[in-house]
């Protein structure tokens, strides 16, 4: 249907400016141009094409979607900590269903001396955006299961 508007406005285009199209001979003599017919050309805009998946969760991991990327990070300052064992874990932002709220960073003890923490963080998928939860990391094991 959109196909059927926009030639049906570009031949009204040519139908209202013939002598324009082929030169006319009373242009050459200096004569007023003829008028021109107006036409409206109409054409529906293509809807935008979904966004790149630039990742995906791991599998039997449940992920809240929000519509759009989130606010930038509060700042915080971390109080000191409770003890040595224990982490400092950011705040972050997280979606309600409707809106962003800030949740505030907290102390996490280490699950071993040789842990470390990596932060949660927001991750664009194909249908939106999703939080990411924090894990731990234990050296020389390079994942999140603890040794053994």
């Amino acid at each position: 249907m959109k196909q059927t508007f926009l030639i049906a406005g570009i031949a009204a285009l040519a139908i209202g400016a013939p002598a324009l199209a082929q030169g006319s001979p009373s242009l050459a003599a200096g004569t007023a141009a003829p008028a021109r017919t107006a036409a409206i050309v109409l054409a529906q805009a293509l809807p935008p094409a979904p966004p790149a998946i630039v990742a995906t969760p791991a599998p039997g991991t449940a992920v809240v979607i929000a519509p759009n990327a989130p606010p930038p990070p509060e700042a915080e300052t971390p109080p000191p900590p409770p003890a040595t064992t224990y982490v400092w874990e950011p705040g972050h932002w997280s979606w309600n269903g409707a809106q962003y709220t800030w949740e505030g960073g907290k102390y996490v003890q280490r699950p071993t001396a040789t842990a470390t923490y990596v932060p949660g963080h927001w991750q664009q998928y194909s249908d939106g955006w999703g939080w990411v939860p924090g894990e731990w990391n234990y050296q020389g094991v390079g994942s999140s299961t603890p040794p053994r």
